[in-house]
């Protein structure tokens, strides 16, 4: 998603603001996530890549960063990624649709 082009919707009366992915915005790659909590109203969750320990014997899950996000934002972001299920579980093959969803995956 380094695309700065992006833009959708537009203006007042409902409708959906523009969206601008700022040019310092950076993307980061997760495995997954291991560890939530909430605390003061603040959820905060830890995203994960796994790789092995420094002498190679077993595999780690190291924390690369984490989202700290309000309820209500947590609330936006599990409603977009019920949309984004819904689109994976219906393309053929898993990838189709998540392409019109605006990611760039190659």
């Amino acid at each position: 998603m380094s695309d700065t082009s992006n833009t959708s919707g537009g203006g007042k009366g409902g409708q959906q603001p523009n969206i601008v992915i700022a040019p310092e915005c950076q993307d980061i790659f997760v495995d997954g996530v291991i560890g939530a909590m909430v605390r003061d109203g603040v959820v905060r969750i830890n995203l994960v890549n796994t790789r092995f320990n420094i002498d190679g014997s077993q595999v780690e899950h190291a924390v690369v960063s984490r989202m700290i996000m309000s309820r209500s934002g947590v609330r936006n972001l599990h409603a977009a990624l019920e949309q984004l299920m819904g689109r994976l579980t219906r393309s053929a093959d898993g990838r189709r649709e998540d392409d019109q969803a605006g990611n760039d995956e190659d």
